[in-house]
């Protein structure tokens, strides 16, 4: 298991790398492994301060995430996989859920809702953030830009089973990431009754879903050709690369 999920959060590892004959559940493994062992999840475990910056750069990635899903669901013509996306589309753009106004369900609705509440908390005001808050969110715009750049260039190479599996690559670590993400916050005294954790709470559940869908559709497309796994290799290791370069970037603005 990760080593953000060890009690003192003592060391964190490098993923090893991809090996020549790796198969798909070699990969697949991967891409969880290479975003909950990055360095920036030991930088922000125990720190009030780094953890609240964090959430704050990690905001226009998930701002921007609706469109980018939309993006891809109009660019792929496989329809198996624009059935799955579609389904990942609806619950981003919160029609998926039960409750009245739909508008406040969606997901970067509601993580805007948990920056808010965030910036009233005491811990938070304490930190000074919100004195560099236009430099702060000038910075989380030009990560999220960098991040999805590399997407927009993996969907116009037309490969669908590139673009889909580059995709999965960002749904397989959320639920175990906002897990990881609330522990923290709670073992730093934050509670429900004083955060909207409303966003982290969804997505601890609703991409466990999300994440088996897209699996098993890639597992079943193996049978699709000789090339199918090369592919889909291809595309896992770019959606990997754009996941550890968003880390990266966030983990820089952070000293």
């Amino acid at each position: 298991m990760s080593a953000i999920f060890t009690d003192s959060h003592a060391s964190v590892f490098s993923a090893p790398p991809v090996q020549p004959d790796a198969g798909l559940d070699d990969l697949l493994k991967l891409r969880t492994a290479l975003v909950l062992e990055h360095p920036l999840n030991q930088a922000v475990g125990r720190d009030p301060g780094r953890l609240f910056l964090m959430f704050e750069l990690y905001a226009d990635f998930v701002y921007d995430f609706t469109e980018y899903v939309c993006r891809l669901f109009m660019a792929l013509r496989d329809e198996d996989m624009k059935s799955v996306i579609y389904e990942n589309l609806v619950d981003e753009i919160g029609l998926g859920s039960t409750t009245a106004s739909a508008w406040k369900a969606q997901h970067g609705e509601l993580y805007r809702q948990f920056i808010h509440s965030l910036r009233l908390i005491e811990p938070y005001r304490a930190t000074g953030i919100g004195q560099r808050i236009v430099t702060i969110e000038s910075a989380s715009k030009a990560i999220s830009r960098r991040f999805y750049d590399a997407h927009a260039a993996i969907i116009a190479d037309g490969d669908d089973l590139q673009s889909f599996a580059a995709f999965s690559t960002i749904e397989c670590w959320v639920c175990d990431l906002y897990a990881f993400w609330k522990r923290s916050l709670m073992g730093m005294g934050c509670s429900d009754e004083s955060l909207d954790m409303r966003t982290i709470d969804l997505h601890c559940i609703c991409d466990v879903e999300h994440s088996a869908a897209m699996d098993g559709l890639l597992r079943r497309k193996l049978s699709q050709g000789a090339d199918a796994l090369h592919r889909m290799r291809k595309g896992v290791v770019r959606g990997m690369a754009a996941s550890e370069r968003l880390f990266s970037d966030i983990h820089r603005e952070l000293a």
